[in-house]
Formats: structure tokens, sequence, C-alpha cells
């Protein structure tokens, strides 16, 4: 994997331990280029009708895919569709990212993505075209097309930018909304060890379950640490976001924050966390790419 080259620190055990633990999550991420003619395609579009193509031809695979195993409190969908970067070469473009048992599907949910084509998007069902995929390495960078189609471990995941992120001053950034909520309300002004927390909760229901038991007890000492980083103030904005909801013919609010956040110590041991939360997303609505953590370098 990735790591800080040898005149760097090397991490303490929470690192390490933080390191083990996000081996046991396993994920499979693709760009798919798209062709959507008359239609400005949105990842929650894309989502609806993928979902009643891969419900139509597998409910088991779509249980599995859009709810997780288990019983409710203790599962969480299997994938996330959100937009992918800019590249003028195949925009529009999405990022489709399978997790854990979601990814023993990938076959049948390929073949409701044929179907979804089909299917069409928007008021007057516009057949669209998937024309490329290529994966998607730890870098997050898109692989060319002769590469295979390998899952790979949340551990692996790389630090996103060029130093030491033990203490490099960094700053968290959301550009989609992100929706933390406590006792069903929004909150509006995050800090660092709610970020921490959130990311922490999907972490979880990610994990195979045997291995959560132990996890919780990591958790406690990531909180303890993400309480001990000095941070500057949320700054931010409301960014609410409108949707339609094919199951309940309407369309739903979903209410967020955009803004930034400054770690002008950097992340210390929590930096493997961090890396991974690029990939898990944070709060609620990551399905559809809400939460999408962005992490850049300050002048401190």
């Amino acid at each position: 994997m990735h790591f800080p080259s040898k005149n760097m620190a090397p991490p303490n055990h929470l690192a390490e331990d933080i390191l083990e633990a996000l081996a046991s999550i396993v994920l499979l991420p693709r760009r798919l280029s798209l062709q959507t003619p008359g239609v400005e395609a949105t990842a929650p579009m894309l989502r609806g009708v993928w979902g009643a193509a891969l419900h139509g031809i597998d409910k088991g695979a779509y249980e599995i895919m859009f709810q997780g195993a288990g019983p409710p409190s203790y599962r969480c969908p299997g994938y996330i569709l959100r937009p992918a970067p800019f590249d003028p070469g195949d925009a529009p473009a999405i990022e489709w990212i399978l997790f854990g048992d979601a990814i023993g599907y990938d076959a049948t949910a390929w073949r409701a993505w044929d179907i979804a084509c089909s299917m069409g998007l928007g008021k007057r069902r516009e057949p669209f075209r998937i024309w490329q995929t290529k994966p998607i390495a730890m870098d997050g960078m898109h692989l060319n097309l002769d590469r295979t189609f390998l899952p790979w471990r949340l551990s692996q995941a790389h630090w996103p930018i060029p130093g030491n992120p033990f203490n490099m001053p960094v700053r968290l950034k959301f550009d989609a909304p992100l929706r933390i909520l406590r006792r069903k309300r929004l909150i509006d002004c995050p800090t660092f060890k709610d970020i921490v927390e959130a990311g922490l909760g999907r972490l979880t229901l990610l994990m195979p379950k045997p291995l959560r038991p132990k996890w919780r007890q990591l958790r406690d000492r990531c909180l303890e640490a993400a309480e001990d980083r000095p941070g500057r103030p949320w700054r931010g904005r409301r960014l609410d976001l409108l949707r339609y909801s094919a199951s309940q013919e309407s369309e739903i609010e979903l209410r967020g924050v955009a803004g930034t956040l400054d770690l002008p110590e950097g992340l210390a041991e929590l930096w493997p966390l961090l890396a991974a939360m690029r990939w898990t997303h944070v709060g609620k609505g990551c399905v559809v790419g809400l939460g999408h953590l962005i992490i850049e370098t300050t002048n401190g």
C-alpha cells in the first residue's frame, strides 16, 4: 500500500490498528462513461432506473445491493453511485463503487445496467448508453481498459496529496451536501469529531459482522483522538438537495451543508481513517454521492 516515505514519522499503534480493521472492507470502484442524449443525468436518476431493473431480475441481489444483509439496524447499501471528476474526454461519467457482499452480485448488477439503458431516463424515458468502463485504482486514478477489474481493500487507499499525513495542514472539504444528523436534526456546523463519528458509523456497517465488536472498541479511541486534534471552526453554508422518489411519487428534500474544516496540525494517527472515508463518504445519502469527502492541503 501507499505510505509516507522513510524519512517521515512511522504510524503509532492507533494508525496500525485502523489499517488492520480497514483491511476487512473490500471495494470494487469503476468509472462509467455515459451517453445520455436529451437528458442531464444525475446520480439519483441513474440509481432509480438501475435499481428498478435490478429489482425486476433478482430481488435477492437487489436486497443485498440496496439494503444490505442482516437486521435493519445492522446493514447499509453495498454501493455508491457518485458524480465522477470531470474529464472532457468522457463526460458525463459516474463512479460506481461496490462494497463487500454486493461484489458477489456484480454480474447480475451489470445485467441490470443493460436493462436500465433500454428503460431510459427522464419523463420521456430516453435510452442511454454506457460506452466505456474503467477500473479505479487505490490512488483514485482511472486505469486503462486493459487492466483487470479486481477488488481491493480499504486499507490500501492512498493518501491523496503529497506530504506527511501525520502533521501536514489539511482541509476537509464537502462540495456535495453533507448530512450528519443528531436526534433527527441536521448538524449545520460539524466539528472534526462529528465528521469522524459519522464516518466511523458507516464503516462499522460496511465491516464484516464478526469484526464489529473489536471495531467499536477502536471507534472510541478514534473519537478521543479526533476530539484532541486542533481544528478551526467549520466554514460553510446550507446546501439542500431535491430528488424525486418514484416509490413515493413526490420530491424529497434532503437538507445538508457544504463547506470546509481546517486542521492546521494535520490528522496525526487518524490519517488512514480519513483516506478511507474518501471512498465510503460521510453521513446520510451516501449512495447518491452525498457526504463526499475531499482532502486538500493548506498553508497552515
